[in-house]
Formats: C-alpha cells, sequence, structure tokens
C-alpha cells in the first residue's frame, strides 16, 4: 500500500524572502483508501502567531512536497518502462518512458506502469497508476526522488503541492490518486471519475461532442497565419467549391480581431482585413459557399499581450480589466461589484463581463464557436499574485459565456497545464498537442506521440482536438488518420491551391458527411509502456466505429522497422483494410503481423466473434 513517509514545508519569511524547509507533522497529508483507490490530501498550516510581524509563508513555487513509497510488490520489475505524462512546456504535455521512479520527470501529472508477481506457480500481471491533481489553490506534480544505494529498486515518490501565489499560510486539497487492478483504461478512468464529486470539473458525459464541429473544417491559421482576411478565406472556400470538398465549418484564426501594438482594442474585427465587418464574411459563407457554422480565434488574455484598456472601446469599460505585476492588462478576476443569483449574493467579475459581452457581439455577427488560445500563459503572468485557484473563476466565466451563446462549442488551446484543464466546468474540448509542424515533417513523431498518450489522460475529461492537418504533404494520409481516429475535430488548414480531395475520401460516407469513429482515440495496451519513436513497437491508437473496433498502426522509428501484432484470441477474427477492404482471417490462436517502416501507417478495423 502507498504510505506517507514525509511532509515538508517550504517556506519564506522576511524582507529579503529568506528560503527554508520546515518538518510538518505526517498528518498535514491524509491518506485514504476505498477499495482499490488510494487518495491523497494536504491540509497544511503553517504556524503564525501574530499576522502584523514576520512569519513563514509558503513559497509560490514548490510550496509542499509529500514523500510517498511504495512497497516492493508494486514497482516494476528492473527494466520494465514507466510511462510518464508531464508538463515540458507552460502549454503542453508530452509522454516519456523511464526505468525506474527516481527518473521520473518534475511536472508529472500521471504515471503508468505494470508489475508481475508470481503466486502458486503462476505470474500475474498487475498495472498501476498514480495521478496527480490540482484542487482549491494548489496545483501538484509528481517527481522522482534520489534513493538511497540500499533501495535500488527506488520506491520513493515526491508529490509537491504549488500555490503559485506569495503569502500563503495554509495548503488545502485532493493532490493524488492512485488505483491498481487489471485494465489500466479502468484505472485512469476510476482515477478521473473520483474527481469529480470533489472538482469543480464536470463529468465526461456532460460534455457532449458540439455539433458545430462534426462535419468537416478548414482552419484558416496554416494557410493565411495572422494576415487572415476576408478576400483570402474566399478564395480558398472558391477552390474547395471547384473541388467539391464539402466544408461544415470554418474557424478564422488568430488575426481577424481589433489589435494595435499586440493588444486587443475592441471587439469586432481589424476593419482593413474585413472592411464590411466580421457579420458579412460570415454570411457569405454560409450563403454562397454553403458552410454551416463559423468560428473565431480569441485569446486567454484578451490578445497575446493583453487588452488595451485606453482604446476608444475599452476605456469606459475598464472595470472589466486587472493590470498584472509585469504590466499586462488582462480581464478580471477580481469583483466588481455583487449581484443577486439565485437569491443569493455572489460577487461578479469582471471577467465575467468581458466573456459575456464579446461573446454576446460575436454570436450576434453570427459566430457559432470558439477557439481560445493561451490559456495556460496566465498562470505564468500571474506568479506570485494569484493562485492557482482564480483559474476557476477565469474557466467559469469563458464556459458560460460559450454554453449561452454557441452552445458550448469551445475549443480549449495551449491549457494543458493541470491548473487549468480541472478547473474548465462545462467546455467540451480541448487541444492535446503542441502545433502540427506542417514546414517541418520530422515532426510528424512528437505530434503523434503527445496526441495519443496525452489522451489517455485527457479522454477521461473531454473529446480531445489532435489539431489541424494539410492534405497535401508528404505525411497527409497518416495525419488525416491520426485525426480520424482521434474522435476529435477533423479539419485541415490547406493554403490556396493546396487541397488534394484523394486524402480526404477514407472519412466521407455514401452521402457525403464526415464519419466519426464512437469514442476517444487512445494508444492500443501494446503501445502503453512501449516507446514508438525510439523501439520496435509502432505507435498504435485504438478506437471502435459504430461498435466494430478500428485501429491504426504507425510507423514513427527512423532507425528501424517496427511490428504490430493483431492476436485473435480463442475465435478466429477477420481484419479489414480500411483503406482498400482487403480482407485477412485469422484464425482461432494465431497472430497478424504487420510491419511498418518510418511514416507507413496501417488502418484496419476487427471483427471477433
Amino acid at each position: 500500500m502507498l504510505e506517507i513517509t514525509s511532509v515538508t514545508a517550504h517556506t519564506e519569511c522576511g524582507p529579503t524572502g529568506e528560503r527554508s524547509d520546515m518538518p510538518l507533522p505526517l498528518d498535514a497529508a491524509e491518506l485514504r483508501k476505498t477499495g482499490n483507490l488510494i487518495e491523497i490530501s494536504v491540509h497544511a498550516q503553517l504556524p503564525v502567531e501574530n499576522p502584523i510581524l514576520e512569519h513563514a509563508t509558503f513559497q509560490p513555487g514548490c510550496s509542499l512536497t509529500v514523500s510517498c513509497a511504495l512497497p516492493r510488490y508494486s514497482r516494476p520489475a528492473q527494466g520494465t518502462p514507466i510511462l510518464c505524462l508531464y508538463q515540458h512546456k507552460e502549454w503542453w504535455m508530452r509522454p516519456t518512458w523511464v526505468s525506474c521512479f527516481a527518473d521520473v520527470p518534475e511536472r508529472t501529472q500521471m504515471l503508468v506502469w505494470k508489475t508481475r508477481r508470481a503466486y502458486k506457480s503462476q505470474v500475474r500481471e498487475q498495472w498501476h497508476v498514480l495521478l496527480a491533481v490540482s484542487d482549491g489553490e494548489c496545483r501538484a506534480d509528481i517527481r522522482g526522488c534520489a534513493t538511497d544505494a540500499a533501495d535500488a529498486a527506488g520506491g520513493v515518490l515526491a508529490l509537491d503541492s504549488s500555490t503559485n501565489r506569495v503569502g500563503q499560510t495554509s495548503l488545502d486539497g485532493l493532490a493524488l490518486l492512485y488505483a491498481r487492478g487489471g485494465d489500466p483504461y479502468a484505472l485512469i478512468e476510476q482515477c478521473v471519475t473520483a474527481t469529480w464529486r470533489r472538482l469543480p470539473v464536470g463529468p465526461k458525459f456532460l460534455r457532449r461532442f458540439p455539433e458545430a464541429l462534426r462535419g468537416f473544417g478548414w482552419c484558416t491559421w496554416d494557410s493565411l497565419g495572422q494576415n487572415v482576411s476576408e478576400s483570402g478565406i474566399l478564395a480558398k472556400m472558391d477552390e474547395f467549391k471547384a473541388k467539391q470538398v464539402p466544408v461544415s465549418w470554418v474557424l478564422i484564426d488568430d488575426g481577424w480581431s481589433q489589435t494595435h501594438n499586440n493588444k486587443l482594442t475592441g471587439f469586432g474585427a481589424n476593419p482593413t482585413r474585413f472592411p464590411q465587418g466580421l457579420a458579412h464574411t460570415i454570411d457569405v459563407l454560409k450563403q454562397d459557399y454553403g458552410v454551416h457554422y463559423v468560428g473565431v480565434w480569441q485569446a486567454f488574455q484578451g490578445y497575446w499581450g493583453g487588452a488595451d484598456p485606453d482604446s476608444d472601446a475599452f476605456k469606459e469599460r475598464r472595470y472589466m480589466f486587472e493590470t498584472l505585476p509585469g504590466g499586462m492588462t488582462v480581464p478580471s478576476a477580481q469583483p466588481m461589484w455583487d449581484v443577486w443569483m439565485d437569491e443569493e449574493r455572489r460577487p461578479e467579475l469582471g471577467c465575467e463581463r468581458f466573456w459575456w459581452r464579446w461573446s454576446e457581439e460575436l454570436a450576434q455577427a453570427g459566430v457559432d464557436f470558439v477557439k481560445v488560445d493561451s490559456q495556460s500563459t496566465i498562470s505564468v503572468l500571474t506568479r506570485g499574485a494569484q493562485s492557482y485557484g482564480t483559474l476557476l473563476m477565469r474557466h467559469r466565466a469563458v464556459d458560460l459565456a460559450a454554453s449561452a451563446f454557441f452552445n458550448n462549442a469551445l475549443i480549449n488551446c495551449m491549457g494543458m497545464a493541470p491548473e487549468d484543464y480541472w478547473r474548465r466546468p462545462y467546455s467540451p474540448i480541448t487541444r492535446t498537442s503542441d502545433d502540427f509542424f506542417p514546414r517541418i515533417p520530422e515532426s510528424l513523431p512528437e505530434h503523434a506521440i503527445e496526441n495519443a498518450y496525452c489522451s489517455l489522460l485527457m479522454g477521461c475529461l473531454y473529446h480531445c482536438d489532435w489539431d489541424m492537418f494539410w492534405t497535401k504533404h508528404p505525411n497527409a494520409r497518416v495525419h488525416a488518420w491520426l485525426r480520424w481516429f482521434s474522435g476529435g475535430p477533423v479539419y485541415c488548414s490547406d493554403a490556396l491551391g493546396e487541397t488534394d480531395p484523394e486524402t480526404l475520401k477514407p472519412f466521407f460516407d455514401e452521402d457525403g458527411v464526415l464519419t466519426h469513429p464512437d469514442g476517444v482515440g487512445m494508444p492500443v495496451i501494446g503501445s502503453l509502456l512501449s516507446d514508438p519513436v525510439h523501439s520496435t513497437v509502432p505507435l498504435g491508437v485504438r478506437n471502435t466505429f459504430r461498435g466494430e473496433e478500428v485501429l491504426l498502426f504507425v510507423g514513427l522509428n527512423t532507425a528501424a522497422v517496427q511490428s504490430a501484432h493483431i492476436p485473435a484470441g480463442d475465435s478466429a477474427c477477420l481484419v479489414r483494410n480500411l483503406e482498400t477492404g482487403e480482407c485477412t482471417q485469422v484464425g482461432a490462436g494465431e497472430t497478424l503481423d504487420v510491419e511498418l517502416r518510418y511514416g507507413e501507417y496501417a488502418a484496419i478495423a476487427v471483427a471477433r466473434a
């Protein structure tokens, strides 16, 4: 069983911020076991004898460390990899595989590993999942610990809780979940489900896939960039029309809005690029090109450089904004005044009014959905000044506006920091990877593994957006199949003259309607503990389509041929190529082997008895 071995507060005190470590009683971290699930919560309080005198406060970075030890029977065998999902950039997570707990990287959010134990002349396998949770004012992170020579297997992990704000003297909230059993996917789901009764994050079954994003889409970003304009959009739509590509929705990405000096100056469109206004562009798209839904890009802080409170549109609305210590002005998480809601008085926040007003204006122009970008930037901008808990208010403001005006059709982007994805109440979709970089073909492996492995966790909370792609590209078909298998939005960002309709044909039915798998695409069990970029095991992604198992295998190792194995099990199965329709019968107890070189793929359906 998981055991708490120490609790250490990391404090600062005095005008120079003198730092020190303070041991706390073990009961500052509470361990609770229910069935096969273990929860660790922190309830830490620093002594404050007189609040007007100097006293120790938690450091805003790593505020508290809980050391946890796993018994030897719960540790992976030597040489058995451990899958780690960790935050490697301000906005993104990625997978990595390590050979021992000591090597678990900082800011890890989930661990998955397997153990084998001999029992009555049989070897039993068991899966284990550790999941960090961000609750209350804090975020939690897992990292490895140096172990002594006598404990070479390294069964100790550190759980760090951070507040992001100076002056905190107490920490409280759920921090870690641990489960073990026979099915790793069910264990992850179990851990996430356990949070819904404790955290403000809504359950996945209430986050319905937006109807606006079910068809095939086109995004302006990798085509027009920040020089997006009505004329550029309509020129591309003429090409789609000529090539009979049924574009159901268009996302007008960064560059459409009113800005100056990298700051948002109003809620409308750039008058030079959209001379007749955003409503005119949307009307033409819908009336002349048969586009059903149009969305626009927004930034969580207003624009990349925030908002300009002295602009004509905002100088009478200064109450919507706050200026952060670094000087950037952003939608405010501070109370403006009290309002009555449900017969109770509560403070109204500037960000609530900001997002409501902007969404209302966009809806009046005909906008049907939004993509809100740069989300995990806010915790960096507010470092030292605001706790992670204020992000709940910011996300609630965005989600409420999207629910009211866009039927909850919202794509969250650049928001894979845990303080963000654990604090979105309603929004249904999140991007799960760094950008698709079409001009860097060698970016395929990184983009593919970020999306596939992050979907293990994100797919229990959201529908996953694996980003746009180009239909004419060295890896166009691989990218297209990855998007389809994701179960999320499928959309390209082709430049003018660069659309290949043949790439898209496998994904439309006989009526010209884009098909969708049943759920979220996740790595097959054979890929969980194998790095598909450096091992002989390819990336395997599994989903179901109309109840039938579908599998995608992609070769991602530039130095070796990789092999996928499809066992029939106790009865024969039929394996069908999803592109060619070719079928292969695999007898009971037999295995179909598929060899793949870098960039090759196999998209198949498996019909089992």
